[in-house]
């Protein structure tokens, strides 16, 4: 079993919200991302941090992720997010949730096999629609 129930990499708006809702759930998060001020935001109300470019193989192997552990992509820049799915899957880990900005960033992800893949402006702005439709 990993020693985390989830890595999340990449602690903007989406990734930090989504990791202190699960420290709530009382999940253990390894949150990871490559701005300093980011991590130090979190310190506080996140056990598990780390300042790093999770891009390659071996970083991630440093920051204890394993094939068992849920990681959860929540950076946007395509290169950033491309890179770090591909050192994921090399690492052998089963199940990787990404954030994406685009169509195409959803192909590329979808292509490296990426378990479940979001686009939170999107669904937000479909769900808004929604709401209005049924208003």
């Amino acid at each position: 079993m990993a020693r985390y129930d989830v890595a999340v990499i990449g602690l903007g708006r989406f990734g930090s919200a989504l990791a202190l809702r699960l420290v709530e759930e009382g999940r253990e998060v390894l949150g990871v991302d490559v701005d300093e001020a980011a991590v130090d935001a979190l310190a506080d109300r996140i056990d598990h941090l780390a300042i790093a470019e999770a891009r390659d193989e071996e970083t991630l192997r440093q920051l204890d992720i394993r094939p068992d552990t849920l990681v959860v992509l929540g950076m946007t820049p395509v290169a950033a997010s491309l890179m770090t799915a591909t050192a994921l899957n090399e690492l052998g880990v089963r199940e990787i949730w990404a954030k994406a900005g685009s169509r195409q960033h959803v192909e590329a992800l979808t292509r490296l096999g990426v378990s479940r893949i979001i686009q939170p402006e999107r669904e937000a702005g479909l769900a808004m629609a929604s709401e209005i439709l049924h208003r």
